[in-house]
């Protein structure tokens, strides 16, 4: 059985492969990518000192775009706003967050249209009956995962821009949920970035202990959340389950 369902799992993945190349895309491309925009702003954070408003207006247009693309690693450009710009830029900051999570959004479903989550019904038909009822979970709860997912340091913000929309979350709560979300995780960056002394000591270092407490604190806030809706997930699938039989 296992054997077949890996079997299962592995046509499922050539027959949607755009939509796995996305997903893998969305993983890593960030990762690349920040290794490379760090060197530059620590090369050239002089020059980016000197930015007027409306360049830095001009870079997080373009930075909702790349975020939504998977271009831009998400966290950077807060940080960097921070660094640079202090609290003042958490309204752009939420603002370019939500654009490039349109972007994401509205990118996933044009390439994968919807299909891969009929495909859950050609597994075998446990596996199917269990992945159906989560996704059924995650639909009946979309809002509140949605908010806990941006909220959550440890979950790439390019990776839910996939994973989110392919679990048949709505635009309208993929939206409110990712504000709701990223209001907090936002402020929080944008802390980190504001309080650093170089942007050298910034990406380089882990933080002292009061940022490792915090970032300790809203881990453990989203797992609990998580581990809440989990729960409810299941005690919602049982009561179908009985009403049903």
């Amino acid at each position: 059985m296992i054997t077949a369902t890996y079997i299962k799992l592995g046509q499922i993945a050539k027959k949607h492969r755009t939509t796995f190349i996305l997903l893998v895309w969305m993983s890593i491309s960030p990762l690349l990518v920040s290794s490379l925009a760090s060197y530059g702003v620590i090369r050239y954070e002089s020059v980016l000192s000197t930015f007027t408003s409306e360049t830095w207006v001009l870079i997080g247009f373009i930075g909702c775009i790349t975020m939504g693309l998977g271009l831009t690693p998400a966290s950077l450009m807060a940080l960097m706003a921070g660094y640079f710009l202090g609290f003042s830029a958490l309204p752009g900051v939420v603002a370019a967050y939500t654009i490039a999570s349109f972007i994401g959004f509205q990118l996933t479903r044009w390439m994968d249209r919807g299909t891969l989550i009929n495909t859950l019904a050609e597994l075998p038909p446990k596996q199917a009956l269990l992945a159906q009822q989560i996704q059924q979970g995650v639909v009946d709860n979309q809002l509140g995962l949605t908010a806990l997912a941006r909220m959550s340091p440890v979950l790439p913000f390019t990776t839910m821009n996939v994973l989110l929309p392919l679990a048949g979350v709505s635009l309208r709560n993929y939206l409110v949920g990712g504000f709701l979300g990223m209001l907090p995780r936002a402020f929080f960056v944008l802390w980190l970035g504001y309080q650093a002394q170089e942007v050298r000591f910034l990406i380089k270092q882990e933080g002292d202990a009061t940022t490792q407490l915090f970032l300790l604190g809203i881990v453990l806030f989203t797992l609990l959340g998580t581990g809440y809706y989990s729960k409810r997930i299941f005690k919602q699938q049982v009561q179908k389950i009985a009403v049903r039989q």
